[in-house]
């Protein structure tokens, strides 16, 4: 069996170019999600990775990513829970 190896430099290239991507990509789900909290829109993993232009399986296998989505969601909804209880309250005070 002949199996070609990959010199040194090329292969940290590849990485080194990978790691780029992959942090540019990072950025712009982290922009994506501060752009929808703005616009109050709904956050969800479609709809992140929609404005980000990334896959949703880049979503759920980066780490970081993953873990961005469920905390902006988590507070977009405390958000709107919050507004409905203060409706609630200014309505019933009426």
């Amino acid at each position: 069996m002949n199996t070609a190896t990959v010199p040194e430099p090329r292969t940290a290239a590849a990485l080194a170019a990978r790691r780029r991507r992959t942090e540019a990509a990072l950025e712009r789900v982290h922009q994506a999600i501060a752009r929808l909290r703005r616009e109050e829109a709904q956050v969800s993993v479609a709809a992140v990775a929609r404005r980000a232009d990334v896959s949703r399986t880049f979503f759920y296998d980066n780490i970081e990513a993953r873990a961005a989505g469920p905390a902006a969601m988590t507070r977009v909804g405390e958000h709107q829970s919050r507004t409905l209880a203060e409706q609630d309250a200014e309505h019933e005070a009426t």
